[in-house]
């Protein structure tokens, strides 16, 4: 009975407890909204006294977002809170825009372009240690995340962190510990100029300078202790999709690189490309180009010494070449802060100084402006380098004392292909014998030829024959095609005078092997020996025709008729003409190969001896091609200097189908009026398919002046016209390259112009175009020797 009792007592008192927990918890749910309220209230209070009470805080504004964390403008600027106004200053802050308001221009939706930097840091509380330099080993990618996140920190704390975006640490070096990094800034159009590498250098050494004795809580501050004066910064380019950077650091390291060059563009491969550094340390920097699945270079590396660039010169008597100056390690780019010095003794004040540069040239500069190509100091005159697709002189003349002090520096962040002159002496009182002095470029060039191969056109100013033969006693001018041909034109027959004995040199003379000039015009293998050591009919065994009974408005020609015509081919298919030349060399235009498809010399295949394209037969022999050489100052816009020569990988054995064209001497005339023949496998129409055959068509040359005209004056020196003002008769897609040949009373064929351009194929008043041989016979005698 007791333990019924007992249980029932039990279950009574857990009922009263259940019953007394549930009005408990109903009671408790009664005070949850006020308990709301409370809090709402306090954070409301909270929010008060921290927009209000706290003056030391920092305001940031903060656009188009809810309760969020808004990054701060890097310039002070007003802001309106509860209609009081505060400063801004660097920092964040979490903020209701309800709250605000901002006057706000948002800079970013200006056009804007992504610069890149690079430079290095030193840490002077960190070691360096043999872990970083394996780019792979965690100690690296730990203290290079830990810089990097330190770089973006000390950007953010000046003016440039509103152009932030992006940066990375590649590398370290050795002893206190230095890093090197590279960061990129979305600048707008209009600061871009304002953006140099000097003006973020500054801004960034005065940030570290003025915290580096403080303690706070960016990341630099507190973990880094980073020398301020150790900050070393280049740059300042747009991002590329290729190109090489070069960046050095105060012993030389020079390093060859096969890829691309940043001064010739993306386009062209450059075999290979010598950088020398400053110091002990290079770091170079290689950005992939987005859709390029191959590594494109080999890099190397090689210890040399420290060269000194100090040099003293005596020259001596005698106006040939006397040597070369050139920066250290020449052809290596000259390293940032190079400093040469050369001191030139001259025989006597008759004569002055001539420096020859190749493709690059010298001029007056603002004396605020950088020479960032190399700045001169040549007699107490500062001149700024500049590289060119031209040839220059310098010369220096000798005044008061028979010494002359060339220098050349570059600037401490800047580096470039390495400069090489050559050095000889000029008579002051006759600089250029028998020519013209250009003003413009210091060289010596024709005078009155025709041909305006001055820059400002003052060789054919006040030309009395221009082009032609004047005669002595009355200054008749007559076509040098009638001078020495045993018939007299002038009145007292001075044409006739002195034709089997040598003159002095001139434009319009040709000069002998043995140095003499003889004033019969292209005597060059005429079967009659006017040199007295007898080199006009050496190397003769050219420009033949077979003995046999691209081209828009030409005929059919006859197989073997022009033996010397090549076909360029990829891939079976008919690129470009081309003309046998030597036993192995081949020249075309350099617009053929301009593409980066085409600028490989194994891909081609040359055809000599050819007739059909759609079929082969017996009398024609198949090269490939085993080197490859544009003309070093080829302009793809202008098209000057537009040549090319192939080397083939096996001699030519020559048969009546294939025979190499003459080469004309430099002094060759080909006079205007002359009737000369293009050859090829052209379009027979503009826009239409090539031939199947072997066309011929004769050409006029055109006077230079009416093709400079008829082409608003894109005519250079380097380009002869061929046509007629009626059009109907012309090169045309396809020619390119092809030979433009002009017979000489001998029979003999020489070779006048390469096709290169022209204003469509055949049209009134656009005449052909092609490459002046003649102009150009230097570098290709140069480069086949």
């Amino acid at each position: 009975m007791e333990a019924e009792e007992q249980e029932e007592d039990a279950n009574s008192l857990s009922k009263d407890g259940s019953e007394t927990n549930s009005t408990t918890s109903r009671d408790c749910r009664r005070y949850v909204p006020l308990g709301i309220v409370f809090v709402l209230l306090a954070g409301t209070a909270a929010a008060t006294w921290y927009f209000l009470g706290k003056k030391s805080t920092r305001f940031f504004p903060c656009v188009g977002v809810r309760w969020g964390r808004v990054k701060a403008m890097s310039s002070p600027t007003s802001i309106c809170v509860f209609g009081q106004h505060l400063q801004i200053k660097s920092g964040q802050i979490w903020a209701n825009p309800s709250l605000l308001r901002i006057n706000y221009r948002p800079w970013h939706l200006e056009p804007s372009v992504l610069q890149f930097y690079s430079g290095s840091l030193q840490v002077l509380n960190r070691q360096y240690f043999p872990d970083l330099g394996e780019v792979e080993s965690r100690a690296f990618w730990l203290e290079s995340a830990k810089l990097q996140n330190m770089l973006k920190d000390l950007i953010h704390a000046t003016e440039l962190g509103r152009y932030y975006n992006s940066s990375t640490v590649y590398a370290f070096g050795e002893g206190a510990l230095t890093f090197f990094f590279w960061f990129t800034l979305q600048i707008p159009e209009s600061k871009q100029k304002e953006m140099t590498a000097e003006r973020v250098n500054t801004m960034l050494h005065q940030e570290l300078s003025a915290s580096f004795n403080i303690s706070g809580s960016l990341s630099y501050q507190a973990e880094y202790r980073v020398n301020p004066d150790s900050l070393v910064l280049l740059g300042e380019y747009p991002l590329l999709s290729c190109g090489l950077s070069h960046q050095t650091w105060p012993q030389a390291y020079r390093v060859p690189k096969k890829g691309y060059e940043k001064i010739y563009g993306c386009s062209r491969q450059e075999p290979v490309v010598e950088v020398l550094s400053s110091g002990p340390v290079m770091s170079i920097v290689w950005k992939k180009a987005m859709y390029s699945y191959y590594d494109p270079f080999i890099l190397t590396a090689q210890a040399v010494p420290l060269k000194a660039c100090e040099v003293n010169i005596t020259l001596r008597e005698g106006l040939e070449l006397q040597g070369k100056i050139s920066t250290p390690h020449y052809p290596s780019y000259y390293s940032p802060n190079t400093q040469c010095t050369w001191h030139m003794t001259v025989p006597s004040l008759g004569y002055g100084v001539t420096l020859w540069f190749d493709a690059y040239a010298l001029s007056r500069q603002k004396q605020d402006l950088p020479c960032t190509q190399g700045q001169w100091i040549i007699q107490n005159r500062r001149l700024c380098g500049l590289r060119t697709l031209q040839a220059y002189a310098e010369r220096i003349p000798v005044t008061s004392s028979a010494d002359i002090t060339i220098t050349f520096t570059s600037q401490i962040s800047l580096t470039g292909p390495g400069v090489q002159a050559a050095y000889s002496l000029y008579n002051l009182s006759d600089p250029c014998p028998g020519e013209f002095l250009c003003s413009v470029n210091g060289l010596c060039v024709p005078a009155c030829d025709g041909i305006k191969d001055c820059p400002n056109g003052l060789d054919e100013r006040n030309c009395v024959c221009p082009a032609k033969f004047q005669c002595r006693e009355d200054s008749t001018c007559i076509e040098f095609s009638r001078v020495c041909n045993q018939q007299q034109d002038c009145a007292n027959g001075t044409d006739e005078e002195q034709c089997s004995e040598g003159v002095p040199c001139g434009p319009f003379t040709h000069r002998c092997d043995d140095g003499t000039c003889v004033k019969k015009p292209n005597p060059r293998c005429d079967t009659t020996a006017d040199c007295r050591d007898l080199s006009d009919e050496e190397r003769c065994d050219c420009g033949l025709q077979a003995p046999l009974s691209r081209i828009v408005g030409g005929a059919n020609s006859v197989e073997g008729e022009w033996p010397w015509q090549a076909s360029l081919q990829v891939r079976g298919r008919h690129i470009c003409g081309g003309t046998l030349i030597a036993d192995r060399w081949v020249v075309s235009a350099a617009h053929c190969f301009q593409d980066e498809r085409l600028a490989s010399p194994s891909i081609w295949t040359v055809y000599l001896g050819k007739y059909f394209q759609n079929t082969s037969s017996h009398t024609e022999v198949s090269f490939k091609v085993i080197r490859l050489f544009l003309h070093p100052y080829y302009e793809e816009d202008s098209h000057d200097y537009d040549v090319a020569l192939l080397q083939l990988d096996h001699p030519v054995i020559t048969s009546p189908f294939i025979q190499p064209i003459c080469l004309p001497a430099p002094s060759h005339l080909f006079e205007p009026g002359l009737h000369c023949w293009i050859t090829g496998w052209g379009a027979l129409k503009e826009g239409g398919h090539i031939s199947n055959v072997l066309q011929k068509v004769d050409v006029q040359i055109i006077q230079q002046d009416i093709c400079s005209e008829a082409y608003h004056y894109m005519i250079s020196p380097r380009m002869l016209c061929a046509g007629y003002h009626k059009g109907k008769k012309d090169a045309c897609q396809g020619d390119s390259g092809g030979p433009l040949a002009c017979e000489e009373p001998s029979g003999r064929w020489f070779l006048a112009g390469l096709v290169s351009w022209g204003m469509g194929c055949a049209r009134p008043n656009s005449y052909g175009v092609y490459t002046r041989i003649t102009q150009v016979l230097g570098w290709m005698n140069q480069t086949m020797g």
